[in-house]
């Protein structure tokens, strides 16, 4: 699987594309100030569900604050949940 990033000034994204180039999973943040990011949605199609594909985006997007030392807002539920357990 080959997880993609698209930023642009204010947001970013880190997707999954199908054979046909459709978006099936999707985690999705916007830029709060210069050092931090609001996480604020992930998606995974239907059929990709139960395989790890969102832990994926999420290790992506960890990786992405890291390198990038930002500061990270998990607005979105399923990355709060994963945040607040891995930073305890």
């Amino acid at each position: 699987m080959n997880i993609q990033h698209i930023q642009d000034e204010g947001n970013g994204e880190f997707f999954l594309l199908d054979e046909q180039g459709n978006k099936i999973a999707e985690l999705t943040y916007f830029f709060e100030n210069e050092n931090t990011i609001n996480a604020n949605h992930t998606y995974v199609s239907d059929k990709l569900r139960g395989q790890g594909v969102a832990a994926r985006l999420y290790l992506a997007l960890v990786e992405f604050v890291e390198q990038n030392q930002l500061n990270l807002i998990p607005s979105c539920s399923y990355i709060a949940k994963k945040w607040e357990k891995e930073n305890r």
